[in-house]
């Protein structure tokens, strides 16, 4: 539950989102979810168990949304 959470969080800022954004939101979120970068990671830790794993998935997908979306504005 909390891997296809983590991917739809990623999936929020487009309304309509091409294969292409549906691969590169899966990258993104998959990369991030694996190497747990700071804040990541912290969230992971600070939280009790369940909570903390849950957690991490929605930040990874949050921030691989927000990266993706601001690459798609600077694409045009």
């Amino acid at each position: 539950i909390d891997e296809v959470l983590g991917q739809w969080t990623a999936l929020l800022p487009f309304a309509a989102p091409s294969l292409w954004t549906l691969f590169a939101a899966f990258v993104l979120f998959r990369a991030l979810d694996v190497a747990k970068p700071w804040p990541i990671r912290l969230v992971e830790r600070s939280l009790p168990k369940g909570l903390g794993v849950m957690a991490d998935d929605l930040l990874a997908g949050a921030l691989a949304g927000a990266l993706l979306f601001v690459l798609s504005l600077a694409q045009g």
